[in-house]
């Protein structure tokens, strides 16, 4: 499987998710921010990303930048919010409610 790369300000959701993910067998690349997530990226080659929507200097010009950059990887939005607000909609591929219980995340990983 290939890599992928979660981003998301909580060190708490970070640290779950890469934990249930590695036992699967799967590599899980995490970053903290936007600015981590771009300087780790270079060394990257993600199959997919997950991002949490609510991250702190997130715009529509930094998803356009990476989008433009990195046409072909898969955008997950997976969130606190109930729903993905609708100025982000464009640039995720799909999206998530984000959980402490991980099911619904593992099974999509699992069917990509």
């Amino acid at each position: 499987m290939k890599t992928i790369f979660y981003i998301d300000n909580s060190e708490i959701y970070r640290l779950l998710l890469q934990a249930e993910l590695s036992q699967e067998g799967t590599h899980v690349v995490t970053a903290g921010s936007i600015e981590e997530a771009l300087s780790k990226w270079k060394e990257l080659n993600p199959g997919f990303v997950i991002l949490e929507l609510r991250q702190n200097k997130l715009s529509g010009e930094v998803f356009e930048k990476l989008k433009n950059t990195y046409p072909d990887v898969l955008w997950i939005g997976y969130s606190t919010y109930l729903q993905c607000p609708e100025e982000l909609k464009k640039w995720i591929n799909l999206y998530l409610p984000k959980s402490s219980k991980i099911g619904a995340i593992k099974t999509l990983i699992e069917s990509l």
